[in-house]
């Protein structure tokens, strides 16, 4: 099964709310994600011509991530999971100034990065792919 396939069901699990918080640290260390760390700019195929920036860091031995869609504000993950080769992260966004939980599943391909993303109460999943900036 390809990465983007299987990151369909954790996307779909994740939004249903299968992951439920236990209250404790769930931290994941930085060094289990080094190949995702960087600044990637992402170009969408749907919303086609948009594009979506995502900054993964190291903050302390911990991974951290900041999602930004065009030249509105970054938005900070809440929820960072690794799952074999993907990075899913979790996060909310605003429509219609109603905060909507946002999921979206990251793979490498060599020096590309590949984006699904679903939003709640959506049946469409949103893809793009990008390279890390220098």
């Amino acid at each position: 099964m390809t990465a983007r396939r299987l990151a369909l069901p954790i996307i779909a699990l994740v939004l249903s709310g299968g992951f439920a918080s236990s209250g404790q640290d769930c931290a994941l260390r930085s060094s289990r994600a080094t190949a995702f760390i960087g600044t990637w700019v992402i170009s969408m195929t749907n919303p086609a011509g948009a594009t979506e920036t995502v900054r993964i860091s190291d903050q302390n031995g911990t991974l951290a991530a900041t999602v930004q869609s065009g030249r509105f504000p970054p938005i900070h993950v809440t929820g960072l999971l690794k799952d074999d080769d993907t990075l899913v992260l979790t996060l909310t966004r605003f429509e219609n100034g109603k905060p909507i939980r946002a999921v979206i599943s990251l793979t490498l391909d060599g020096d590309t990065m590949h984006l699904a993303q679903m939003l709640e109460f959506s049946e469409t999943i949103k893809h793009g792919s990008g390279k890390k900036q220098a």
